[in-house]
């Protein structure tokens, strides 16, 4: 797979793939490296040169199943940007705030035992 530049993808990924917690090193190098070619390829703005570009294309299209690191990382790449998936988290606090007083507490305590 030939090399265009660097490819970067300031939109979804704004800290680059090694620091987006989504893509292992070696992904992250080939996105990198090789990412202006495969979205080339795959968008059909380039045309394959040799034939790992020719089956990376193949793999990419479904024609056949996806087998080389290239379009591994490259249909990762497509689902993770278009496949936005909200998370959400079921949590509560259980702290009061530091004002606040339980009326339990405050109808315990009278005057009597007060120490003065």
């Amino acid at each position: 797979m030939r090399s265009e530049g660097k490819f970067y993808d300031d939109q979804n990924f704004p800290r680059g793939f090694n620091r987006s917690g989504v893509f292992t090193i070696n992904e992250a190098t080939l996105l990198e490296n090789y990412g202006r070619t495969m979205s080339g390829l795959a968008n059909g703005t380039m045309v394959p040169a040799t034939d790992s570009e020719a089956q990376f294309l193949a793999e990419v299209r479904g024609e056949t199943e996806a087998s080389s690191n290239f379009a591994k990382c490259w249909l990762k790449y497509v689902y993770k940007t278009t496949n936005k998936v909200k998370s959400y988290t079921l949590c509560a606090s259980q702290r009061k705030p530091a004002n606040s007083y339980d009326d339990d507490n405050e109808s315990d305590v009278s005057s009597d035992d007060l120490d003065y």
